[in-house]
């Protein structure tokens, strides 16, 4: 739909004030502790039965105590890391996946020239180390933040490496031979395609960013991840507990329909060929979220008629257009929370539920993008609650009909999610906050704010 038709009526973006005032991450209170300091006064008779002069000592002056910054909420610093994560893999992956191949590659050339040397010296064991710590630099600085990877790639001084070392100590050729073809078989099966598909892959990511994307519930999940920003970079991430990608295994994939918008969070058994056409697990609602070019859309079953994923077609684009708020943001990315059927023929398989995330310079940037919002493209229609913290109830003009979501300010960071044409009057609590949410880092529970009790007077 033409974006110019739109009315955008008014904008996003929670943070009740005077919840925020006492709530960690938000709009931080310090705390003070109490004065320890005590000052003497203290007075003297003079002997002998003069005068009595009574002295006053000068009270000591006490620092006044530093109030201690209350400590960041669990929620603002997993925001803050999955926001990271996926800026890194949407603008730092590929450079640095070269990188590696790069930093491999003279420890590789290394243990080759050592295999055609008749005697193996210790300068060559030193040399082939030298290789290995350059390499394990590398991987420990720019990879093992963002993956799992062998022990042996973050050691430079690995169990490989100490047994050529020892082979080399006892001049026993026969285990020098040993030691530099198992060397060899490691830093060539650590290139391969298919251990960079199983470890170092984007498509999907696993760990860590699938766990920082996870409240800790009990039910597995999948995410969609969409970073703009970093030339519209999209997959998915997905528990290496079903990361084998043999043909009988269940895989993480994407379907694209005819219109171009892409569904990520989504995985099954399937055979070479598979497409979106081959499913006919339709949604009960009628309404599928989907991935397009720098945004989220929803789609709409355009053939009630029949069962088929194929026929959805887009009924609202760009939907989260009317909370985007540019002054003071420096990145921004889309999450869509579902959980993992592995059932082919499950309606789950496309329900996934959309998350925006704008992250800003700072706290007050984040806030007065609020304010901007709320006075401009958004109307508010209450608050609403989950994990413990409070939501605003927002609406905006689509061309005509309205749509609903929910928005939230923690720390630099403007979120928005429950976007649908469903009116917050008519949503039930799962409808309002379904569990795919619930699933991902927005279930986290906010610890609960304990009410003081009056005290009289005595």
């Amino acid at each position: 739909m033409d974006h110019s038709r739109r009315r955008v009526l008014a904008l996003t973006s929670s943070l009740s004030f005077p919840l925020l005032a006492g709530c960690t991450g938000m709009l931080g209170s310090g705390g003070g502790s109490d004065d320890d300091g005590a000052s003497e006064s203290g007075g003297g008779d003079s002997e002998g039965g003069g005068d009595s002069n009574e002295a006053t000592e000068t009270p000591t002056p006490t620092e006044t105590p530093t109030p201690t910054p209350e400590p960041e909420s669990e929620f603002l610093v997993r925001t803050r890391n999955v926001m990271d994560e996926i800026r890194w893999f949407g603008t730092e992956y590929q450079r640095a996946r070269r990188r590696y191949l790069l930093a491999v590659k003279p420890v590789a050339e290394t243990v080759a020239k050592l295999k055609e040397v008749n005697t193996l010296t210790m300068g060559d064991v030193e040399e082939l180390r030298s290789k290995t710590t350059e390499l394990a630099e590398f991987v420990t600085e720019d990879l093992a933040p963002h993956f799992e990877l062998d022990a042996a790639l973050r050691r430079g001084n690995n169990v490989y490496v100490r047994n050529f070392e020892a082979a080399v100590e006892q001049d026993d050729t026969a285990a020098q031979e040993d030691a530099l073809n198992r060397l060899d078989v490691f830093y060539t099966r650590v290139t391969n395609e298919s251990y960079l598909d199983q470890n170092l892959s984007a498509h999907p990511i696993e760990d860590p960013l699938h766990s920082l994307l996870m409240s800790g519930g009990g039910e597995q999940a999948i995410f969609g991840v969409s970073y703009p920003p970093g030339d519209n970079f999209t997959t998915q991430t997905f528990s290496d507990e079903y990361s084998d990608r043999a043909s009988d295994s269940v895989r993480p994939h994407a379907h694209e329909f005819a219109t171009g918008q892409r569904v990520y969070a989504h995985a099954h058994v399937y055979d070479a060929g598979h497409d979106i056409y081959d499913h006919e697990n339709e949604r009960p609602n009628g309404y599928i979220y989907a991935f397009s070019d720098g945004a989220v859309d929803i789609l709409e079953d355009t053939q009630a008629w029949r069962e088929r994923v194929g026929d959805y077609e887009p009924a609202y684009t760009n939907v989260f257009d009317a909370t985007v708020a540019r002054e003071g943001r420096v990145d921004h990315a889309y999450v869509v929370a579902n959980r993992l059927v592995t059932g082919t023929d499950n309606d789950e398989q496309f329900a996934g539920v959309p998350v925006f995330l704008q992250r800003f310079e700072n706290e007050e940037a984040a806030a007065a993008a609020v304010e901007t919002l709320l006075s401009t493209t958004l109307g508010e229609d209450g608050t609403t609650s989950m994990a413990n913290r409070e939501w605003t109830r927002v609406y905006y003009d689509y061309d005509g009909p309205n749509l609903y979501a929910n928005l939230h300010q923690v720390g630099e960071f403007v979120i928005a999610t429950g976007v649908s044409p469903r009116p917050h009057r008519d949503r039930s609590q799962d409808q309002q906050w379904p569990g795919q949410l619930k699933l991902s880092w927005l279930g986290i529970e906010e610890p609960a704010t304990a009410t003081p009790t009056p005290q009289g007077d005595g």
